[in-house]
């Protein structure tokens, strides 16, 4: 259908999604159309779910933004893994993939801001179509043997119901997530722990680039997208695979923004939801930066400007505090040391003095951790960059370390359920070769050792 056919193809080449972008397309519609009173209920219960600015933004709007992907992950492996598996595709490219697609439907669907009490005809029609040949299901052979029982449709199906949960789950985020009946328990996914991170700067054209993200997927769809905007023979660097990264929310509007990066002495540093920018005039950093909340959104991202890394720790550490705060009753150690993780210690260089604007923040973080089972033992682990020599840095990072370990100790927390240990430069989390990589370096860790 032309309403979705632009649609369609970007999310087709932005995701890898190919030949299933249509029936992701067809299987979000479905959501709409299944909720009482069609997409008016579906958008009425986003707003009572607290979206109600975001969806604002979204009506009359083809090119909204995304919705944090976090959204979307927060569904649990078991679904997010069932839905990949039908498309034939990893959790972590399917979740930016519709958190990308629910807000640009809106907007379509919503010509001129206005909501319709009915669906056009031709979208319904769009709904009921028979796939056409440029729309295989992911798996031809098993199509194949659907098509003999009359079974095509099982597939688009199961990916409408899918995305149904998604729905149920959104507008009820305070519910239980529901269990998923499998033949088989899904296996034990690590529970992300550390923001997905990458670093960029354009040296006269050469773009040197670090970071680090959950899976391979998300890693080759950024080499593709650094390939793609400035070519394979300008682009020096690395991007590591860490299970402890949490999904890229910046994954899917990442090609649109570097096509913005072109400017020679541009420096640009991704974590989590916060973007930084840097190696321009004031001017034209304010201007890129009003384009890039345009493009992923204000609410929950923050953006400024790199090298003021004290602002940089006041604004995330200011969010760590509001998550440590809405931990309800019964949390457990990891939902702690996931919050915990995000937290920014800004030690002065080559000291391990505590800085003071820190201390209220490790004071709550205190009086969560003494509330973890008796017996349980969390590891403060310390690291440096790679600059200096490596010995002297395992002291440092070990002094850092104990440094955190003695504010939690003076505010309550008992020494034997804490433990410190520096490990200098080892596990690099992003690049050493930029500023931004070594900060990303320079870090406390929470992992619990029992």
């Amino acid at each position: 259908m032309a309403l979705f056919d632009a649609l369609i193809s970007d999310i087709a080449s932005r995701f890898g999604l190919g030949a299933n972008a249509a029936p992701l397309v067809r299987a979000v519609l479905n959501l709409f159309v299944d909720q009482p009173h069609g997409l008016s209920g579906f958008i009425d219960k986003l707003k009572s779910a607290g979206l109600g600015s975001e969806v604002a933004s979204w009506l009359g709007n083809g090119d909204a933004a995304a919705l944090p992907t976090q959204l979307v992950e927060r569904l649990g492996a078991p679904l997010l893994t069932g839905l990949a598996s039908k498309l034939g595709l990893s959790s972590s490219v399917l979740a930016p993939a519709l958190a990308y697609v629910v807000p640009k439907l809106i907007g379509l669907l919503t010509p001129g801001g206005v909501v319709p009490t009915t669906l056009p005809a031709s979208v319904t029609s769009f709904l009921s179509a028979v796939p056409s040949a440029k729309e295989p299901p992911p798996h031809a052979g098993a199509v194949h043997e659907q098509k003999k029982s009359g079974n095509a449709w099982l597939w688009p199906a199961l990916l409408a119901a899918g995305i149904l949960a998604l729905g149920a789950w959104l507008l009820n985020p305070g519910a239980p997530e529901q269990k998923v009946a499998t033949s088989a328990p899904a296996p034990a996914v690590p529970a992300p722990t550390l923001p997905a991170q990458l670093s960029i700067s354009n040296d006269k054209g050469v773009i040197r680039y670090s970071g680090a993200v959950h899976d391979e997927a998300a890693r080759t769809s950024i080499l593709d997208s650094l390939k793609a905007t400035f070519g394979a023979d300008k682009i020096v660097g690395d991007i590591k695979v860490d299970a402890k990264r949490d999904v890229a929310s910046w994954l899917g509007n990442l090609r649109a923004a570097l096509d913005h990066f072109k400017i020679p002495g541009l420096k640009a540093s991704f974590s989590g939801t916060a973007l930084r920018l840097g190696g321009l005039a004031e001017n034209d950093l304010n201007q890129l930066i009003a384009y890039l909340k345009s493009l992923f959104g204000g609410s929950g991202w923050s953006y400024g400007v790199l090298g003021d890394r004290s602002a940089d720790a006041a604004a995330v550490n200011a969010k760590v505090a509001a998550a440590l705060s809405s931990l309800k009753p019964g949390f457990s150690a990891n939902d702690l040391l996931t919050v915990l993780n995000l937290s920014v210690i800004n030690f002065p260089t080559s000291g391990f003095e505590l800085p003071a604007s820190e201390t209220a923040l490790l004071q709550q973080a205190a009086a969560l951790l003494k509330q973890l089972p008796a017996g349980s033992v969390v590891e403060i682990a310390g690291y440096t960059d790679n600059t200096g020599d490596s010995a002297a840095n395992v002291t440092l990072s070990q002094n850092r370390a104990d440094s955190i370990r003695k504010a939690l100790v003076g505010a309550g927390v008992n020494g034997a359920a804490l433990a410190a240990k520096g490990y200098g430069e080892a596990n690099p989390v992003a690049g050493n070769d930029t500023e931004e990589g070594r900060a990303s370096n320079r870090r406390i860790e929470y992992h619990l050792a029992k």
